[in-house]
């Protein structure tokens, strides 16, 4: 959503002006922190980013980082 927010040259404040709700929602929604998004904000934002409702949220594959063992974590220091 945030790529597609700013192909549309808007900040999170100016989308969230434009579909009614606060920035910091725009950010949490941008950063997964809340994917429970109203089917009202939601086809608001599509038609604001000129996008279908179905592709607004794309589905984002969790990555995790393998930890590498160091003396501060525990692993031994060679």
């Amino acid at each position: 959503m945030r790529r597609k927010r700013k192909d549309a040259g808007y900040s999170q404040t100016d989308l969230a002006a434009l579909v009614g709700c606060t920035q910091q929602y725009i950010s949490m929604l941008e950063n997964g922190t809340d994917s429970d998004c109203s089917e009202r904000i939601a086809e608001r934002i599509a038609k604001r980013l000129n996008v279908d409702l179905e592709d607004l949220f794309e589905e984002r594959e969790l990555v995790r980082t393998p930890r590498i063992a160091t003396p501060s974590r525990g692993g031994s220091a060679a």
